[in-house]
């Protein structure tokens, strides 16, 4: 089986939060993403997003660089694609822009399943009739907020609560933790602390959270070595893995035990799927839309995941997506399902379109 591309298409769309979410480093009211569609020779038609943010605060891509380099990209799919993982390859001439290759390679990956016929779960390998359990993130805010949404966070089921938390949100953790002893917590820093706060992360060992998630910068990966060894928390990185390699590095290291896999973190499918055997691991959101989430969802429902993945109901996050069927969390948990792109949504919502 052979796939060739026939045209390229990049649409700019803002998604409204229904609330704002605030991060260690990063307050968002709009989430902007780019949507890739791909046609082939025969028709058919595949979705991927470029999720990078509008400012390198998470890591170096942005909405700007993705789409000044999609057109080079594109060029380089020009031949007869043979498998999905062909895409990797021949990107391999291009250094960094993961998110931007893995844009492309989400679409070429359901342009492959279409033209098996399978959904995109079976074609990776999964199980399509699989329920995955879901885990909750939740934003910055005060520790009464905080309380709150983790009270309703449990009571729908979830089975992993993420908060986002900076070197100054003691008391939040103090307080969620007296109010539920028994729930799931787990942090992320966004690589937030330094090794001065090495004291008040021994502090929070005392929490009994699942891991910590990507405490330092991205680069430090010494100061990973060094605080892991203080730690009985398991440490989860997230920023630092941008290839399989790096997940070697942790391993070699002792910097941590955890993998927090984002296929469009890492270059997309074929490197996420590499990254399964590493260590322990669950799959991240980006605060994507149901494009990207179908692509998630999908990869998720491979055996291996040792932890929820980080997905909520669609109405949870934005007040409005681009999937003809919203996701829906139910007792924790979401069935898989490959619900079909909204053109009208998509058309309505773009704010520009760019024909590669």
């Amino acid at each position: 089986m052979s796939i060739t591309l026939r045209s390229a298409e990049l649409f700019d769309v803002p998604l409204v939060f229904r609330r704002p979410m605030q991060t260690a480093l990063s307050t968002l009211t709009v989430r902007r993403t780019t949507i890739l569609r791909l046609i082939d020779s025969e028709g058919r038609i595949g979705y991927g997003e470029g999720v990078a943010f509008d400012t390198p605060w998470y890591t170096s891509e942005t909405q700007h660089s993705l789409k000044g380099i999609a057109p080079l990209l594109y060029r380089l799919l020009e031949q007869p694609l043979h498998h999905p993982a062909d895409v990797t390859d021949r990107f391999r001439i291009v250094q960094g822009n993961p998110m931007a290759k893995a844009m492309f390679e989400g679409a070429i990956y359901e342009l492959f399943a279409a033209a098996s016929r399978q959904s995109l779960a079976t074609y990776l390998g999964g199980d399509e009739s699989s329920l995955v359990p879901c885990g909750k993130a939740l934003g910055r805010a005060s520790a009464a907020q905080t309380v709150e949404a983790v009270g309703q966070a449990l009571t729908s089921g979830y089975g992993r609560i993420k908060l986002k938390l900076a070197p100054t949100d003691t008391g939040v953790l103090e307080q969620v933790r007296a109010a539920f002893p028994d729930a799931p917590l787990m942090f992320d820093a966004n690589g937030s602390f330094t090794e001065a706060d090495f004291p008040l992360l021994q502090q929070w060992d005392s929490f009994g959270l699942v891991m910590m998630e990507q405490p330092l910068a991205a680069s430090d990966w010494s100061g990973h070595q060094r605080l892991a060894s203080l730690l009985q928390t398991p440490i989860c990185l997230d920023e630092s893995i941008v290839t399989p390699a790096d997940a070697d590095l942790m391993q070699a290291l002792h910097a941590g035990q955890i993998l927090n896999i984002k296929p469009a973190r890492v270059g997309g499918l074929t490197n996420a799927l590499s990254l399964r055997t590493k260590a322990p691991y669950w799959l991240g959101g980006m605060f994507e839309s149901g494009i990207g989430r179908r692509q998630t969802l999908a990869f998720a429902t491979l055996p291996g995941l040792a932890y929820p993945i980080d997905m909520a109901s669609t109405a949870d996050y934005f007040e409005e997506d681009l999937l003809e069927t919203p996701y829906h969390v139910e007792h924790g948990h979401i069935r898989y399902s490959a619900p079909a792109v909204s053109e009208s949504q998509l058309n309505k919502l773009a704010t520009s379109r760019i024909s590669l």
